[in-house]
């Protein structure tokens, strides 16, 4: 199973959002394939909404942009301190395997706080290089988790939290018959 973006309205917006930042770094498309170590074909049609990035492809992209990937999901950031349940910027991974709900109203502070929910059919979710070093908190709402961080693996259930470097973190796994939900603070708020 790949690790692709859920819906093509979805898809849509993301790839809206890389061509329009692509054109205001003044990249080509054959730019963005050299950097990335993606295809100009797959971009072209990623930017077109055709093409279902994974998560792995979305971050090359992100890092090319100089983007967090969090910056790339929808909603507006607002000046507004509250962010109502409804109205939520999110990123959904996997056919909704993964789903991330930011709950910070903007990304342009030194935190962000999201909601994060995996289920045990994803398997493993293999974390990537960030942009830049980060320190995160994670707390278990309900469900399961294997985490590994620096090769050691810690077991985390409802109530349980952890705390590390963002450099550091190798993977999340969802264990047992049921989703597994936290939220996580993460500085500087890159992703």
């Amino acid at each position: 199973m790949s690790d692709t973006a859920e819906s093509d309205d979805e898809v849509q917006k993301l790839g809206a959002y890389v061509k329009a930042k692509r054109i205001v770094l003044g990249l080509s498309l054959r730019d963005l394939a050299a950097t990335t170590g993606l295809s100009a074909t797959f971009l072209s049609n990623f930017e077109r909404g055709v093409a279902n990035p994974t998560l792995q492809s979305l971050r090359k992209v992100a890092n090319a942009l100089n983007t967090p990937i969090l910056y790339m999901t929808n909603g507006p950031q607002g000046a507004n301190p509250v962010v109502r349940h409804g109205h939520r910027r999110h990123l959904n991974l996997l056919n909704g395997q993964i789903r991330y709900e930011i709950l910070t109203p903007t990304l342009t502070k030194k935190m962000v706080l999201f909601e994060g929910c995996i289920t045990p059919e994803q398997g493993n979710i293999v974390a990537g290089p960030l942009p830049e070093p980060t320190e995160e908190c994670l707390v278990m709402l309900s469900g399961q988790v294997s985490i590994c961080i620096s090769g050691q693996n810690y077991e985390l259930e409802a109530g349980d939290s952890i705390y590390f470097e963002g450099g550091n973190l190798e993977s999340i796994i969802a264990i047992g018959s049921s989703e597994a939900r936290y939220i996580s603070a993460i500085t500087p708020p890159v992703f």
